[in-house]
């Protein structure tokens, strides 16, 4: 099969695409013929070699978390998933390998796709809409009224963490460049902030929830416009954010958290199903095919993507 990986880390000119033998599912894993899967900016960094550690250095590896396809093959132990079912999922841990022709996963990672959307969309939304719910439902403990600030808005989190928050019944205050404030109050955004004309730290208004997706609002920062029991959260996974966790660990006020996104069939249902009813949109920067995931990272890497870079496979 025709896969996406590299031999070593580095810039984006490791990348390429070159045939393997496809995947040999386990006795309790799914084979999955993909059609589309996603960039994240994990995927950046693990080719970077920024989480060795977890990642390992074993080459060749390969690349991507997201995918959208169909059930090819079901394992012996596997109950629930069908030949030919269209499903959508993520892949959990440090070992990307969904930008390819086929992957195996287990079922807990994945779901029956929106009926609705395509595999480009529905490849779209694992990985950023698990990460905005576990940490706003999960971490944050949101409920109706919370008042949410989401920090870098417009992005692949960003976005949906905007649609969820709202789907929930906060009231959401979103974060991003002027740009990208129309499209978020249409997302259900009810306040926009643009930060290169206001300085979030020095505000008046106070949230129940701060959403960290950007990763440049450290918690001492952001102390002062939480409530007494409000909750900080990070995407980013550096010593300061697991200073502040460790530190507020066992406050019974204000809390420093890390949101560490896992693959779960249950958030995953409920994604599909909101995205079936038409309340939670994906939202797609650009799709490439398979040989220009280098020209997708690299988009990745501006830090200026709107939404999510999708990889259709041929």
């Amino acid at each position: 099969m025709k896969a996406a990986l590299f031999h070593k880390f580095g810039g984006t000119e490791v990348l390429q695409i070159e045939e393997i033998a496809p995947p040999r599912p386990a006795a309790d894993e799914v084979l999955v013929k993909v059609r589309a899967a996603a960039v994240n900016p994990k995927d950046t960094f693990i080719r970077k070699g920024r989480f060795a550690e977890w990642s390992g250095n074993r080459f060749p590896m390969q690349t991507g978390f997201d995918f959208a396809g169909e059930v090819a093959q079901v394992g012996a132990q596997v109950q629930g998933v069908e030949k030919g079912l269209a499903v959508f999922g993520m892949l959990d841990g440090w070992a990307g390998r969904t930008c390819a022709e086929w992957v195996a996963a287990k079922p807990h990672q994945m779901s029956a796709k929106p009926a609705s959307l395509t595999y480009e969309e529905a490849a779209a939304l694992p990985l950023v809409c698990l990460t905005a719910l576990q940490a706003l439902r999960g971490l944050g403990a949101i409920r109706a009224e919370s008042r949410v600030c989401i920090n870098g808005a417009s992005g692949g989190v960003g976005s949906m963490a905007v649609q969820i928050a709202k789907l929930l019944g906060a009231r959401v205050t979103a974060i991003s460049s002027q740009v990208n404030h129309a499209r978020l109050k249409r997302l259900g955004a009810d306040i926009c902030l643009d930060y290169h004309q206001v300085d979030i730290a020095a505000g008046g208004e106070i949230f129940d929830i701060f959403f960290d997706v950007f990763g440049n609002q450290p918690f001492a920062t952001i102390q002062p416009l939480l409530t007494e029991t409000g909750t900080w959260i990070s995407t980013v996974v550096k010593a300061e954010v697991l200073q502040a966790v460790a530190a507020t660990e066992h406050s019974k006020g204000q809390k420093a958290k890390l949101v560490i996104v896992q693959a779960n069939h249950k958030d995953l249902a409920q994604i599909c199903q909101w995205a079936e009813n038409g309340q939670l949109q994906p939202i797609i920067h650009a799709v490439f095919q398979l040989d220009q995931i280098a020209a997708a990272h690299r988009q990745q890497e501006t830090k200026h993507t709107h939404g999510k870079l999708v990889i259709t496979i041929p």
